[in-house]
């Protein structure tokens, strides 16, 4: 629709310490950061909340990885990025972007976000992720 307009914004952990900044150590003196994305989602709120626009925000603290990083997995972040901004800049709404299959599709949301997900650990599925996570054997579902 020719009337919205959409944005999406990637900030580094540590941009913005002159706004955020806890001025705190950690225990090996290393710098605690402040948090620049709520501080952004915050401002640009306030910004759009009188012309009733608003923002949708993706904390990274919530993505739990269980195994050590890999060199593939950059290559696979910056598709992903890549593909959620063209997603986006064609004005797609209510959507994500993810692998099925080892392909990247544009999936609804709410198709996402609908019903109850449960894994069953008898599945192989399930043991494919025990294994490739690292995982205690035990949790791979056979006895």
């Amino acid at each position: 629709h020719s009337q919205w307009s959409f944005m999406v914004i990637a900030v580094a952990e540590g941009a913005g310490q002159e706004f955020v900044s806890t001025g705190e150590k950690d225990a090996t003196g290393h710098t605690i950061y402040g948090d620049i994305g709520t501080f952004l989602r915050d401002k640009i709120n306030e910004h759009l909340k009188p012309t009733g626009g608003r923002t949708f925000y993706i904390d990274p603290s919530y993505i739990i990885r269980s195994a050590p990083v890999r060199p593939i997995d950059h290559t696979f972040c910056a598709r992903l990025a890549v593909d959620a901004v063209h997603t986006a800049m064609r004005g797609y709404t209510g959507v994500c972007v993810g692998p099925v299959h080892d392909i990247i599709v544009i999936l609804p949301s709410k198709l996402i976000a609908s019903g109850k997900k449960t894994v069953n650990p008898k599945r192989s599925a399930w043991q494919q992720c025990v294994q490739a996570c690292g995982m205690p054997h035990e949790l791979a579902g056979y006895v």
